[in-house]
């Protein structure tokens, strides 16, 4: 009888909230909320909307926390990144040394006006509560949710923003009818280090709005640092072939942009923008990909209904569903070979440890999918990306960056032409960069500090056991990044353009100490040391080199 009492307390205090509009007024002419069949309000667009420009931009979010492994590297207020935490350069991350807050020592600033800043807006109410914690900080959601009960506890969050979270989605209703779970523990735990007079039921709810509507807290290459809530997000709807993306400009990894005088008035309040994937029609509905686009159809599926509570059917996953059927019918053996496959895989990955023999292993198991490279459904509708990143995550931790770039390649070559249609989609994006980082790494063309000369060699010579050279390596590092130049130009990620002419302008070096061979033989050369290392059929190879358009 009491869950049901604060339920219907919860829905008369939503009443009695004033109907506060997602939009901003400057986007009323371009944006309108609506009612979509079959998925309740959504996002469309007023007039045609170019790829070359944004659709929106939107400001620094008051509702954000981010993850405890990233609190060492962002700065805590502007947010901007100095370093990456794999053993690679990273460019575009800010050159400076974070000072950490004597207070709580988990803050982290790039210089006294953010954290002045910082202290005044919101810092030092949580510092004390920080500091109680000794680093066994909550997860981001809980410590974004935290901030919000602390400014409106002290009048410090406007009713327009309060109005605008509270007016959100949250699935109490089917939420709360599971009965007592970990999150109300939370929420009481969350009242409890906050002192706060807001109801647990209050607290409790907002992490429903936060669990249900948060999305990524962008870096404009390297993913996500943590997590933000933005009321306008909020109401686009999934789509796992979306037509736009969140965009992180450049610009906001400069230490002190938000009060740069180089920066224009519009650049300081734009933390985040919404860009086409794109050329949007007037009256089309705008969608955001809610999950990592290319994990599996039967993975995607799960995670939506288990976060946001509803059961995708849009096209791809449709698409995906029927290919799978269509390949099983045809190849019956094939899917029981496949999952059997990549168990052994999995089982191989979940085992890796500093300093073990497992990623060798797993590496090892990795390269016997040359059997289903015939079959693309089952690598790009399977769970082949997952164990491609996995693997290249893992070993350029274990600075294996032979093992890490074979599989990056093989998501760049195989995976993603098949997944998307926008060239510059931003997990498509981060793929390449991340690519181009290993190639820098393995040249020693930009390298992490404390990488010796003897190092580099080291690492070439491993790369020439894997079929690549020395001037192979060179010639397809050229070539890709040539291709990220053409996949930026022309869109509204155009600003990221400057992160490319920084490795162009090493080429010429690279150029220089290249083998004395045509370029067409080298051409020629590395395209067949990439077949080889892929473990490709010319036929095959020549149909993933036309899909790449590399």
């Amino acid at each position: 009888m009491d869950d049901i009492d604060s339920l219907l307390d919860s829905l008369i205090d939503r009443r009695k909230a004033a109907e506060v509009p997602p939009l901003d007024d400057k986007y009323a002419g371009t944006l309108e909320v609506k009612e979509i069949l079959s998925k309740g309000q959504g996002v469309c667009t007023k007039q045609s909307i170019s790829v070359n420009d944004p659709i929106c931009s939107l400001s620094y979010p008051t509702m954000m926390a981010i993850d405890s492994e990233n609190l060492p590297t962002t700065c805590y207020h502007c947010l901007v990144v100095t370093s990456s935490q794999l053993p690679l350069p990273g460019y575009g991350h800010a050159s400076i040394e974070l000072k950490t807050c004597n207070g709580c020592h988990s803050a982290r600033f790039c210089g006294r006006t953010c954290q002045v800043k910082s202290w005044h807006a919101y810092h030092k109410y949580e510092c004390k509560i920080f500091k109680k914690m000794q680093h066994n900080l909550p997860p981001a959601v809980l410590r974004a949710v935290l901030r919000t009960v602390l400014l409106k506890d002290r009048d410090m969050l406007s009713d327009e923003e309060w109005n605008r979270i509270n007016a959100m989605a949250s699935h109490e209703e089917t939420l709360t009818a599971r009965g007592r779970s970990n999150l109300t523990d939370m929420a009481e735990g969350i009242k409890m280090f906050a002192g706060s007079s807001m109801s647990v039921d209050k607290i409790q709810r907002l992490i429903f709005i936060m669990r249900a509507n948060a999305c990524e807290l962008p870096t404009p290459v390297y993913g996500g640092i943590g997590v933000m809530l933005d009321p306008l997000v909020a109401k686009i709807n999934h789509d796992c072939e979306p037509n736009l993306a969140i965009h992180r400009p450049q610009h906001t990894m400069t230490t002190g942009w938000m009060e740069s005088e180089q920066l224009s008035e519009d650049e300081r309040k734009t933390f985040v923008q919404l860009i086409p994937l794109r050329d949007i029609q007037a009256g089309e509905e705008l969608l955001n990909c809610y999950v990592v686009p290319t994990v599996s159809v039967k993975a995607r599926k799960a995670k939506l209904m288990e976060e946001y509570l509803f059961d995708c059917n849009c096209h791809k996953c449709q698409s995906d569903t029927k290919a799978i059927a269509d390949l099983a019918s045809e190849h019956p053996n094939l899917p029981t070979r496949f999952e059997q496959w990549t168990k052994d895989v999995q089982r191989h990955i979940s085992r890796i440890k500093p300093k073990s023999s497992e990623l060798q292993k797993a590496t090892a198991a990795m390269n016997k999918s040359e059997q289903f490279l015939d079959y693309p459904v089952l690598y790009t509708s399977g769970d082949f990306p997952e164990m491609a990143m996995a693997l290249v995550l893992e070993g350029l931790k274990a600075q294996a960056y032979g093992e890490a770039l074979v599989n990056a390649l093989r998501i760049y070559f195989l995976v993603n032409p098949q997944r998307f249609n926008s060239r510059h989609n931003p997990t498509n994006t981060y793929t390449i960069f991340l690519l181009l980082d290993i190639f820098d790494a393995l040249l020693g063309t930009s390298t992490p500090p404390g990488t010796t000369n003897d190092k580099v060699v080291e690492r070439i010579r491993h790369a020439s056991t894997l079929g690549f050279s020395k001037s192979g390596l060179t010639c397809w590092r050229d070539r890709i990044c040539a291709d990220l130049r053409r996949r930026l130009e022309g869109t509204a990620a155009k600003d990221l353009l400057v992160l490319v002419e920084k490795r162009e302008k090493q080429v010429e070096q690279l150029n220089s100490k290249k083998e004395d061979v045509s370029g067409e033989e080298l051409r020629k050369a590395a395209e067949e040391e990439m077949r080889v290392a892929l473990k490709l059929s010319d036929h095959k190879w020549k149909t993933v080199l036309q899909e790449s358009g590399c």
